[in-house]
């Protein structure tokens, strides 16, 4: 488990924010249907690239793969706190062929949490530790009742989130040796997102653990809604 926590500060890859890669992937296609269907898309944190890419076309429409072109702003929003809180006005999008919109949410964010994915990421490798509620809370400066609704999202998620990342996984690398599963649920579904970033990062390059992890379930990593996630991927061409 030490190992694993420590594993938490190396950067690590955020799969559908990499820019042009000689292996060609599109991660969207391994989204779960529910994801697909939300108005809603993970993108790169850096608004200028995330502008500079949606004006060139490159973002594809996570429902039909049509081309996502401008479409104004959702609101302005405080994500985070104190020194660490960030101000941002995410990027709308509408699809030039089946004219849905969706709002892109830079992954440094996870939908409908108040603080950045970095911040709940630590609370929840916290929790896999060992730690309590109340120590988590004075260690980041958060409220004691945030944290113990994100733990136990991640313990009712955690089964569902377990088995995402390790299909996931064997998705990017299908050579991967076999993984021993532990006792603890928590600690299974921390170890399938780690090595899944892993995985990414030898495919297509660092980035950090947390905007990955949002990254890769569209911003859903805790969401209160559509949680499912699929069981299996089909074998990557």
């Amino acid at each position: 488990m030490v190992a694993l926590l420590r594993v938490l500060g190396q950067p690590l890859p955020v799969l559908n924010a990499q820019g042009p890669s000689a292996k060609v992937w599109r991660p969207w296609r391994a989204l779960p249907t529910e994801v697909q269907d939300a108005p809603m898309r993970s993108v790169e944190a850096d608004a200028a690239c995330v502008e500079q890419r949606l004006l060139a076309g490159d973002y594809a429409c996570p429902v039909c793969e049509g081309e996502l072109r401008p479409w104004g702003f959702a609101r302005w929003r405080i994500v985070g706190r104190g020194a660490k809180s960030v101000r941002l006005r995410p990027r709308r999008s509408r699809c030039k062929a089946c004219r849905l919109t969706h709002v892109l949410l830079p992954v440094a964010c996870l939908l409908r949490r108040c603080d950045l994915a970095e911040m709940v990421g630590r609370g929840l490798a916290l929790k896999v530790a060992g730690w309590g509620y109340r120590r988590i809370a004075a260690s980041l400066g958060i409220p004691s009742s945030t944290v113990g609704d994100r733990g136990r999202r991640f313990e009712k998620l955690a089964g569902y989130l377990r088995a995402w990342f390790t299909a996931l996984l064997y998705f990017l690398d299908p050579s991967f040796g076999a993984i021993d599963q532990r006792d603890n649920p928590l600690a299974d579904a921390l170890e399938a997102i780690v090595l899944a970033a892993g995985a990414a990062a030898r495919a297509f390059g660092p980035a950090p653990l947390w905007n990955f992890a949002s990254g890769a379930s569209s911003g859903r990593l805790l969401a209160n809604t559509n949680p499912s996630l699929p069981p299996a991927f089909l074998a990557r061409r």
